[in-house]
């Protein structure tokens, strides 16, 4: 980055202090004459008498020396009275330059001295002021908000600068600059101002306004306004941006409602076709086996479930799915749930050591989620053999269910977003769901004071995905007290 340049400052006068040269110059001009009369008056005595009378030459001295000694002693004493209002100046813009904007210095008459003063009071007087003008423009820069929408802050940013310049008037136009066009400034009528709403890449508007004529404009003033201007611009851009982010909040929340909709209607029109099919296909299977009946009925038991997946994920987000507590053994249900999978191809083995320990859940619920998990470790463990664990935690006094598949495990991009709504797997290679049987399962088991967490089953020496549920428990002896 390439450093400013460095401003030269202008030298004034030789490289002699104030101070110096007035005494030496009232000096000079106290002996200076006195001592050219004395030379005079030497010359005269020499020519008139053939010579010097050394008295007359050393009077001559004498009032010489005098003279010097009481020049240099008026002179010091007459520069420190002329140099004390340069003090008093000095002092005063010292002060003002350290934030002290109401010190003011007077001086009597009208010469250099006074006009220097009065630059200095009326620069002190337009600092004061600017001050002012800044103070309230970022007062008004900080009660804007972009939730007020454009309207109400363009006509809150153009009351603010008429009352912050003390303009007659103001308006801000909003599109191409050029459309708006300048005005001439006539001296004795009101001085037309203005500043462009500008980004570093775009120019949004216009600011425009008149002040009184009397009115003083310098270029700190516009520069002032144009500064103002161009937080106005971003506070515009930023209303602008905050419209649209709204317009597309309030249609994705459209959007998802008419989602949520669809579910709850596809949910509830699918369960009667699939009941039927079900019913008809166990008939049929009565009357004539058939593999065939089998896998329909299968099947439609397992479009069933998912349909109640997607049930209770409508119910689940309208917050209208209540749990019905019980106390049940979770080994039994976990074998139950296995069974109904139909998945006898894939080995599985329940490790039960709940010790007398009974879960308390809503069992329908619980069993929606074992079914979602071993389905999963079915589906995901690519035939690999399946494990169910179930343990006590006495310390928390919960029941704890782990279980888990020999697969590929899960990709460390996909785990952040495991639980989340629709969100699916992006392995290659492996099947696609519908995405909300984790997200179901998890806010089933919160309904149930529960929890669902990916564990870890490389560290229990698997390979391979593990889920760990955690529900409320109560102890055989507790049950019995």
């Amino acid at each position: 980055m390439s450093e400013p340049p460095r401003i030269q400052p202008e030298r004034i006068g030789p490289g002699y202090s104030f101070r110096a040269r007035l005494t030496g110059g009232m000096i000079a001009g106290a002996v200076i004459p006195l001592a050219v009369f004395g030379f005079v008056i030497i010359g005269v005595e020499t020519v008139r008498n053939g010579g010097l009378d050394a008295t007359m030459g050393g009077l001559v001295l004498f009032a010489l020396a005098v003279a010097v000694l009481l020049g240099v002693v008026f002179a010091y004493l007459l520069a420190g009275n002329l140099t004390a209002p340069l003090r008093a100046i000095g002092q005063a813009v010292e002060r003002v330059s350290g934030g002290d904007l109401a010190v003011r210095v007077e001086v009597a008459g009208e010469d250099e001295l006074a006009q220097l003063v009065e630059s200095h009071n009326r620069l002190a007087a337009d600092l004061s002021r600017r001050n002012a003008e800044l103070g309230r423009l970022l007062v008004a820069i900080g009660e804007t908000s972009p939730r007020d929408g454009l309207e109400r802050l363009t006509a809150h940013a153009t009351s603010s600068a008429r009352t912050a310049f003390s303009m007659i008037d103001a308006a801000i136009h909003l599109g191409d600059p050029s459309e708006v066009p300048g005005e001439e400034v006539i001296p004795g009528e009101s001085r037309p101002v203005r500043a462009m709403l500008a980004l570093p890449d775009e120019r949004l508007g216009v600011l425009v306004g008149h002040l009184p004529a009397t009115r003083r404009w310098d270029p700190a003033d516009q520069d002032l306004l144009e500064l103002y201007a161009s937080e106005v611009a971003v506070a515009i851009r930023n209303a602008q941006l905050f419209e649209q982010v709204e317009a597309q909040t309030r249609q994705l929340m459209a959007l998802d409602a008419a989602k949520d909709d669809f579910l709850r209607g596809i949910s509830h029109n699918l369960q009667t076709p699939l009941t039927s099919i079900r019913a008809y296909a166990d008939q049929l299977d009565g009357e004539r086996p058939d593999p065939r009946l089998t896998i329909i009925t299968e099947q439609a038991d397992r479009l069933s479930r998912m349909v109640r997946q997607l049930l209770a994920a409508s119910r689940l987000e309208a917050g209208t799915l209540k749990p019905r507590l019980e106390v049940l053994a979770l080994g039994p249900r976990v074998r139950r749930a296995w069974d109904a999978l139909g998945a006898a191809e894939v080995p599985f083995e329940l490790h039960d050591a709940a010790e007398g320990w009974l879960a308390v859940a809503d069992a329908d619920q619980l069993d929606q989620v074992l079914w979602a998990l071993l389905d999963n470790a079915v589906k995901y463990g690519r035939g690999t053999p399946v494990s169910a664990d179930v343990r006590p935690d006495p310390a928390t006094g919960r029941l704890l269910l782990t279980i888990a598949d020999g697969g590929p495990g899960i990709a460390e991009a996909d785990r952040p977003r495991l639980f989340e709504r629709f969100a699916r797997g992006s392995t290659d290679g492996q099947p696609q769901g519908t995405g909300i049987g984790l997200y179901v399962s998890r806010e089933l088991l919160r309904t149930m004071k529960g929890t669902l967490e990916l564990a870890d089953a490389t560290a229990a020496g698997r390979a391979g995905a593990a889920f760990t549920i955690a529900l409320p428990g109560e102890s055989a002896s507790r049950s019995e007290e």
